[in-house]
């Protein structure tokens, strides 16, 4: 390992060239969820290659601070046989060939948490397609996945119907890239395995780019507040596209909360084997929509709208979404925040 030749003087910056070869193994995480057991970049013996690294793997594949609060920005480059096709995070800003090979650029204007990262190669077919206002969409689909395409056509829509729950879409572009399993926000550009591609998984992943990927937490502890609002948007979506109020969906879920907890601990202090399990998805559902019973809709949403708007591209924790909230709404939420994100058991709703 070499070092600096000299130290660097304090608020000056420096350019540092990590060059590095090998093949990438994913490590075992000992997480209970199946789909976060093994994290990192996995490839197969066809030479198709994806990665998955919530809450920590992109280590596996390029140098990196593996920490959500240290944001970067990426200019990627990912160079293949000709008839395959690399797919990152960020903008797809086009391809160039030389004799047997292409290359995919990808760039991000944006600051991007590395577990939001994304690296994926195979027999990718492209199809473009245009959001609110223009926004350039792409959507990248195997051969084998081409039942799929209808779902990942449907990205405008819940683009439009995001943007007048929560405000305008906080990137330049967005995508969807089909890949083996799970489903993942990674920034600009879904994550999507098969067996998730419907359209209630795709809103969900699409609103953690308002929710997560522009306000982005602090450290893990808070991964409530990325699960807590994408979930509960995504209730909202179901509850707006099939029978039943807002109201019977979140009683639905209330039922059910109370296991969560046993099992995985309280939202705000989970079990450490059980990072993003279900209870940091519904009890925050919850906790948001207990708010909103007692701001009304109006407020409500004008208040998520104003949280993604007032802290674009920031790192953001439970104290001060606290701090915020009573600001905003001129209300003590304290009480009612700490008391659905810290009790083992389910707390009473109004």
């Amino acid at each position: 390992m070499s070092s600096l030749p000299a130290p660097l003087p304090a608020d000056h910056g420096a350019r540092v060239v990590v060059r590095y070869h090998g093949v990438p193994e994913p490590y075992a995480s000992g997480q209970q969820r199946r789909d976060l057991a093994l994290l990192g970049l996995r490839s197969a013996a066809d030479g198709s290659a994806w990665a998955l690294q919530e809450p920590f793997g992109a280590f596996t594949w390029f140098p990196v601070n593996d920490h959500p609060s240290d944001e970067a920005l990426y200019d990627v480059a990912i160079t293949v046989p000709k008839g395959w096709a690399g797919v990152a995070h960020g903008t797809y800003r086009g391809r160039t060939e030389m004799g047997r090979t292409a290359t995919y650029h990808w760039k991000s204007a944006d600051p991007v948490a590395c577990y939001v990262t994304l690296f994926t190669v195979d027999r990718y077919r492209m199809y473009r397609a245009k959001g609110p206002r223009g926004i350039p969409i792409t959507y990248w689909v195997r051969r084998e996945d081409r039942w799929d395409l209808p779902v990942a056509r449907r990205l405008p829509e819940l683009l439009r119907w995001m943007e007048q729950k929560a405000g305008p879409y906080p990137f330049p572009s967005a995508g969807l890239v089909v890949t083996s399993r799970s489903g993942m926000e990674t920034q600009q550009m879904i994550t999507m395995g098969d067996d998730f591609l419907r359209p209630e998984v795709v809103l969900h992943e699409l609103a953690h780019h308002w929710f997560g990927n522009s306000v982005s937490p602090r450290t893990w502890r808070d991964v409530w507040l990325n699960e807590g609002f994408a979930m509960y948007f995504e209730i909202q979506w179901t509850a707006d596209h099939s029978p039943g109020s807002m109201d019977d969906h979140m009683a639905e879920i209330r039922s059910r909360e109370k296991a969560m907890r046993k099992e995985m601990g309280s939202p705000g202090d989970y079990r450490r084997d059980w990072f993003a399990g279900a209870n940091v998805y519904y009890g925050p559902a919850l906790m948001l929509h207990e708010i909103r019973k007692r701001v009304g809709d109006e407020r409500f949403f004008a208040m998520t709208r104003a949280w993604v708007q007032e802290h674009r591209n920031t790192s953001q924790d439970r104290a001060s979404f606290t701090a915020w909230v009573n600001q905003h709404t001129g209300e003590d939420f304290t009480e009612l925040i700490d008391t659905w994100l810290d009790s083992r058991a389910s707390p009473r709703g109004s």
